[in-house]
């Protein structure tokens, strides 16, 4: 069915349904907030014209800009030619523009710009908007205006352009709400199948590429469902099957041992040789039951889910006192030189105390193995804001390499560190490893309960 399906859609790719819709919608919107915006710049700009630009208004303001001009230049009797004292006058007047004219040639502007681009007035046909003003040397033309109020009319446009600008989204949002509603539905939807129902069916609904997203997501959701099936039972598969192996291994190992250590106290000749026999044989059996220990333990920690952890809330400087400490202490006293380094503990933490014996004492039991013992140890605690960390570096000793390590006991840290919502890292650059375990942090002392943990 879902072959079927997904084929069909592929061939509709080609042409997208989908942006179709909402190219149509675009533009119905846009010719809707332009006619808008017509109207209302029309609109806005006769209210403009008539009311505050109307020429009875313009001449009535420009009438008493000329007489203030002509008081100004009487009581200082200023000449034309007298321009700074005309600019200081000009100063004082708000978004004033003035160019006088004298002889019919231009002699004065308060703008640098008008100087160049304004002819003289013989090339005018028509001067009936300049006033006539007396100066000290003759009388002279004057043209004002008052630009800044033209202002109003971009503000208006900006205004239809904003008020078209928001028409358009609303048209825009109502004509494809149907496929808002319907990504909101799936979002839901994603939701449920995010807090694990894997049996929830996703709607898929029409035949554009969101029906074809929605057909994807309900296939991922079968095919999850399936593989979780399929590990679920290979899971319990390699349990019982490691389960029996280790089983089969333990018992006659025992039984080896046993009689390896009762040979080792019979009188045989040629004594010496039959010694280092069963030496081999007694180190050979032990690494052998080490490995079947480390192998069950692996697969059972693999085996245990993470609300299966028998944690429990601690105190994080008793935690590494007991746990991380107690083993450095050991250490030192087998010769090693530990440089301990910590910030101020006072957090708290949620943790599995019998797998966190686990992890160290795999960490602990590679450095007896491995740490060169002529080099100091170093352990560093420090406490961030989401974070207890935990590293720890050692040099590998000479012969290292030669021994034996499968590495079941780092992947099994790692594991137990994910059950618990952290972290861990191990790695070596030359002959430094580095050891690096992080635990979230609860509350600190004195605080609120946890939060809830799955």
């Amino acid at each position: 069915m879902y072959g079927e399906r997904g084929t069909g859609l592929n061939r509709r790719r080609s042409i997208s349904r989908l942006g179709t819709e909402l190219a149509l919608a675009a533009v119905a919107s846009a010719l809707v907030s332009l006619a808008l915006y017509m109207a209302l710049n029309t609109l806005f700009f006769s209210f403009l014209d008539q009311v505050v630009y109307s020429e009875e208004r313009m001449n009535l303001r420009e009438q008493a800009g000329v007489e203030r001009l002509q008081a100004y230049v009487t009581e200082n009797r200023l000449s034309v030619h007298d321009s700074k004292m005309l600019d200081k006058w000009a100063s004082g007047e708000k978004n004033l523009l003035i160019s006088i004219y004298k002889d019919g040639r231009f002699q004065y502007s308060n703008d640098a710009k008008v100087m160049v681009m304004v002819p003289d007035m013989d090339e005018w046909e028509d001067t009936a908007w300049l006033y006539e003003v007396k100066f000290a040397d003759g009388t002279a033309q004057a043209g004002i205006s008052y630009y800044m109020e033209y202002g109003y009319y971009t503000a208006a446009s900006v205004l239809g352009g904003v008020i078209s600008m928001a028409v358009f989204a609303l048209v825009l949002v109502m004509l494809i709400r149907g496929k808002i509603r319907y990504i909101d539905l799936m979002e839901q939807e994603i939701q449920i199948l995010k807090g694990g129902d894997l049996d929830y069916r996703i709607t898929v609904k029409g035949k554009d590429e969101l029906a074809s997203l929605a057909w994807e997501i309900d296939a991922m959701r079968c095919a999850i469902k399936e593989r979780q099936k399929k590990e679920e039972e290979a899971g319990k598969a390699n349990r019982e099957l490691v389960t029996a192996m280790s089983h089969d291994l333990r018992t006659p190992l025992t039984s080896l041992l046993g009689y390896v250590d009762i040979l080792q106290m019979e009188k045989e000749e040629d004594r010496g040789r039959q010694r280092r026999y069963l030496n081999s044989i007694r180190d050979k059996a032990y690494q052998i039951k080490e490995l079947s220990d480390k192998l069950f333990e692996y697969f059972i920690v693999y085996g245990r889910e993470r609300e299966e952890l028998e944690a429990e809330e601690v105190n994080g400087a008793e935690f590494l006192g007991q746990i991380v400490e107690e083993s450095l202490f050991d250490m030192e006293s087998e010769g090693f030189d530990i440089r301990r380094s910590s910030d101020e503990i006072n957090c708290r933490l949620w943790a599995d105390i019998n797998l966190c014996r686990r992890v160290f004492g795999n960490i602990f039991s590679n450095l007896l193995k491995y740490a060169d013992r002529d080099r100091p140890v170093t352990v560093s605690y420090r406490q961030r804001a989401d974070c207890l960390v935990i590293c720890i570096g050692n040099y590998a000793a000479e012969n290292a390499e030669a021994k034996e390590s499968s590495g079941i006991g780092l992947k099994t840290c790692a594991k137990i560190m994910e059950a618990h919502g952290g972290s861990f890292f191990s790695g070596q650059e030359g002959d430094f490893f580095r050891t690096q375990i992080s635990f979230p942090l609860g509350c600190a002392d004195g605080g609120n309960e946890f939060s809830d943990r799955p």
